[in-house]
């Protein structure tokens, strides 16, 4: 199974900015996963080092 999401800087409705990872379920479907500070960190060196 594959499932694509995407690594995301948002703002809340108090005007804080968070990083969240989007899941796309289906094409109006998704779910957000709020991670970690170290996990974020992993999946953005993870990118880096597949370029």
């Amino acid at each position: 199974m594959e499932i694509k999401g995407t690594l995301e800087e948002r703002v809340s409705k108090k005007g804080n900015k968070y990083t969240v990872l989007v899941v796309k379920l289906t094409d109006t479907l998704e779910k957000l996963v709020f991670l970690e500070q170290s996990e974020i960190e992993l999946l953005k060196l993870r990118e880096k080092n597949s370029r």
